[in-house]
């Protein structure tokens, strides 16, 4: 199931790029915008008898045809480090498009896309041995190392729409996300999504709320019910300076609720290895270094509980990516 759900967020991606093929090569290169990015994330665990740290390190690359249509593409590592000589490893794949059409009867821009993620993790625990080596024998120690791995499937397709103003800003997404493992361990999420975004002070100032509402199956329960929801809160404010180096915005995000198992369409993120997550806040800043270059720093806190133990424990967040336009 796993491989045949990959396999068909393959296909329908080639077939959008091919389609894109010949406007592409009828129009000048000009009439395309590409941007790179690479990030990278700290996070330090609190409270927590089962999580010490977690790091990842990512890139991506995004072309955008004259805001009709689009194509990206990342790839992120991400090691969480567990008490007992243990650590979880994950790679994972994304690939997207994106369509756009203007209506003078809609008075915006309607979009359609679609984001496929494709990974694995895999839980590696290394258990030492000393070995006595009997009377008068020479001792040592033996490294025996035994791995888990969890393959990683998911499609996310969504319908957006912003005004010719872009004083207002509404979509609705939808992500199917399975997780195969050893039997009896496979899990399936089902997550709906509806955010509404709006823009005042000449675009200066901008709130986005969305809503999570996500249902697990879980072949083996690990989590207290299959209903999860939350809202997310975000609000980011422009500045007027424009002359490079400056900050250019900064925002502050908040959720409340409960959200697990989470694909975050700003982020093109997957939160396959994270516990249910309970609350969060963060602050960033977006600098302009460069006509064509960006950084942005985060700091952020969040919660969480994990049901098979009964433990809820918080972390530490630093991120920062810096991203190249031409």
């Amino acid at each position: 199931m796993t491989r045949l759900l990959a396999a068909g967020v393959l296909s329908y991606l080639l077939m959008g790029f091919v389609a894109l093929l010949p406007t592409a090569s009828l129009a000048g290169n000009h009439n395309w915008q590409h941007s790179a990015m690479a990030q990278g994330y700290f996070l330090d665990y609190s409270g927590s008898s089962t999580r010490n740290a977690a790091f990842n390190i990512g890139v991506s690359f995004m072309s955008d045809y004259l805001e009709t249509g689009s194509l990206s593409f990342g790839y992120n590592y991400t090691s969480v480090d567990i008490p007992q000589n243990t650590v979880i490893n994950e790679n994972m794949f994304h690939l997207g498009g994106r369509y756009s059409w203007f209506s003078d009867a809609l008075a915006g821009k309607l979009s359609i896309g679609l984001d496929g993620f494709a990974g694995e993790y895999t839980s590696e625990t290394t258990t030492i041995i000393s070995d006595g080596g009997g009377m008068g024998g020479r001792g040592g120690t033996i490294r025996l190392t035994s791995s888990e791995s969890t393959g990683i499937a998911v499609l996310h397709p969504q319908l957006m729409f912003m005004n010719f103003s872009r004083t207002f800003y509404g979509d609705l997404g939808y992500a199917y996300s399975e997780y195969d493992s050893d039997a009896p361990y496979d899990t399936e999420a089902e997550q709906i999504t509806a955010t509404l975004g709006f823009g005042w002070n000449e675009m200066y100032d901008w709130l986005q709320l969305r809503g999570y509402f996500i249902n697990v199956e879980q072949e083996t329960r690990f989590l207290n019910g299959d209903n999860f929801k939350s809202v997310e809160i975000k609000y980011i404010h422009w500045f007027s300076e424009k002359t490079a180096p400056y900050l250019n915005n900064v925002r502050i995000t908040l959720l409340a609720g409960e959200r697990v198992l989470a694909v975050d369409a700003d982020a093109k993120a997957v939160y396959s290895i994270s516990d249910k997550q309970t609350g969060g806040v963060s602050i960033a800043g977006q600098w302009k270094l460069s006509q064509s270059m960006e950084l942005m720093l985060l700091a952020g806190y969040d919660q969480y509980e994990d049901d098979l133990l009964a433990e809820n424990y918080d972390s530490l967040l630093i991120y920062g990516n810096i991203k190249s336009q031409w």
